[in-house]
């Protein structure tokens, strides 16, 4: 736990706008992110997780899996990807029928015809610009099953806070998040579940891409 603790410090001082957090998830949040799985079908499903981190999330998530299922993991940071291939050990898995990927790579490289049942995401779109968050949602949605869920979080107030004590390019550019992730929640967001034990306090929410849904 610290030597993960070290490295999230580490990587949130150098690589700000993609860690964007100094710590892995609590296990609460990680617990709040994988509850839509609770509610899984009984036949086998196809989860996609972005931005992994060290594996917080991923630990609590390869629980929640069982034969025939399938798991990819993309995490663009080489050094948090390198801690995940060690945790996660893929061969055990699959053994046990569970097909598990990791991927260093962007989630946007994703193949067209690529479905999943559930998507848990770790980025944190308050750190990038309004059209980068657009393209990230975008690629959510068009990667769902119809039906499926998609799982994320944020820090509570965190947008709010620094639009009100950042100015000119900064603070637009908060704003346009906010109206591109607004937007999103108003039409697709059916739940959410507050966090206070995490280092912020965070908000898991819950949007479902219903049938006919685009």
């Amino acid at each position: 736990m610290l030597k993960d603790l070290r490295l999230f410090y580490s990587e949130f001082r150098k690589n700000f706008i993609t860690t964007g957090a100094i710590a892995p998830s609590s296990p609460l949040l990680a617990k709040a992110m994988i509850f839509p799985l609770k509610q899984r079908p009984a036949e086998p499903i196809r989860v996609l997780e972005v931005g992994a981190g060290t594996g917080a999330v991923t630990q609590h998530l390869l629980k929640e899996l069982r034969p025939g299922d399938r798991l990819d993991i993309y995490e663009l940071n080489p050094r948090f990807f390198l801690v995940l291939r060690e945790k996660v050990r893929i061969a055990e898995y699959i053994s046990q029928g569970i097909q598990c990927a990791l991927h260093n790579d962007d989630v946007r490289s994703l193949p067209e015809g690529a479905f999943f049942d559930f998507i848990i995401s770790g980025l944190p779109l308050n750190n990038f610009e309004p059209q980068t968050v657009e393209t990230f949602l975008e690629t959510f949605l068009n990667h769902l099953s119809p039906g499926g869920i998609l799982a994320y979080f944020e820090y509570i107030g965190t947008r709010r806070f620094q639009s009100k004590i950042v100015k000119g390019a900064e603070r637009e550019r908060l704003v346009r998040v906010g109206v591109a992730v607004n937007t999103f929640l108003q039409k697709y967001q059916y739940d959410s579940n507050h966090v206070w034990w995490n280092l912020p306090p965070a908000k898991a929410r819950y949007c479902r891409k219903e049938t006919g849904q685009i």
